[in-house]
């Protein structure tokens, strides 16, 4: 049984709700009844557009965020910064806008964020699960280029050097790339494509999470032998990984484009591999915009990658594919 049968089959049983009336009585032991109960309970309007489900962060949100020394605050998005979170989510794929439309509950923006974006359960001990995703407000002024620059170069120890670098993306906005990313994370956890809920717990036989990951990952966070290059596995992304010396940078570069990953942050677990594939993938092959790794030595460009140009990147692109229906 090939992975198209087995996705449009699994679709059909989860996706299949989505004409039912919210008037529906909720039937016990139903899941379509425990979907329309769920939704009331947390208030959510599935008539209520994306972009429009804008509320106050999670306060488990703010809690973690104070306790790790920050000092975040509710961002209140302006008309023009409206428009950017309403662009970005027009941009999603179908499939993910079906999704998103029922198991969205909300999305928040902060200033003084630690990191990007969170996307977080509300009612993690139900089946039917709901998510609100915080974004870090300060990426809405921010290119994809600019935002990957500034996330890649976290991975790297410049001092003293002359070397520095940079990731060419074009100019769209980095909510655009994030948005994707997070996305991916909800249909994810929605659709059961990976169970992440247990650390060693295994990718799923027959479906993507099978046939995207097989003999890449053994596990959750644990890489196959094949792909255990010791260098491009030291990342800071990477369990275990450190920042590096910038000088190593090329050499981490090289090892990348001798594996599948289509970034470092790829390392991270296979829910972050597939989240990130989905986003290179959106922005260069359906926004057709650039993905480009480059190394400068003093202004001089002397290295540059472009992993969709890569065999064993690409080869990956065949089962993400499905994806857009």
């Amino acid at each position: 049984m090939n992975y198209k049968f087995n996705l449009i089959a699994f679709l059909a049983v989860v996706l299949g709700y989505i004409n039912f009336s919210m008037a529906q009585p909720v039937v016990p032991g139903n899941v379509f009844g425990e979907k329309i109960h769920i939704q009331r309970c947390y208030g959510l309007d599935t008539l209520k557009s994306l972009a429009d489900r804008v509320e106050r962060a999670m306060p488990e949100t703010f809690e973690s965020f104070r306790a790790a020394g920050m000092n975040p605050s509710e961002h209140v998005l302006t008309a023009i910064e409206k428009k950017v979170v309403a662009d970005a989510f027009a941009g999603l794929p179908q499939l993910y806008q079906m999704v998103l439309k029922d198991h969205l509950h909300s999305i928040s923006f902060m200033d003084d964020m630690p990191n990007t974006a969170l996307t977080s359960p509300l009612n993690i001990k139900d089946t039917f699960r709901l998510y609100n995703i915080t974004f870090r407000a300060a990426i809405l002024h921010q290119t994809v280029s600019q935002w990957l620059t500034w996330k890649e170069r976290t991975c790297f120890d410049t001092t003293g050097s002359g070397l520095s670098i940079s990731i060419k993306a074009g100019k769209v906005s980095a909510l655009t790339y994030v948005l994707m990313h997070e996305a991916t994370h909800v249909l994810d956890l929605s659709l059961g494509i990976l169970p992440i809920d247990k650390p060693g717990s295994k990718a799923n036989t027959g479906f993507a999470g099978d046939q995207f990951f097989r003999g890449i990952w053994t596990s959750m966070a644990t890489t196959d032998r094949q792909v255990n290059d010791s260098l491009l596995l030291k990342n800071r992304f990477h369990s275990g990984g450190k920042v590096l010396p910038v000088t190593a940078a090329t050499q981490v570069y090289k090892a990348l484009a001798n594996s599948p990953f289509v970034s470092l942050y790829s390392t991270a677990s296979w829910n972050e591999d597939l989240a990130e594939y989905m986003s290179v993938y959106h922005l260069t092959q359906v926004l057709k915009e650039p993905f480009q790794i480059l190394i400068y030595k003093k202004g001089k460009q002397i290295f540059r990658y472009e992993p969709m140009k890569s065999k064993l990147v690409r080869n990956r692109a065949r089962i993400v594919r499905e994806f857009y229906m």
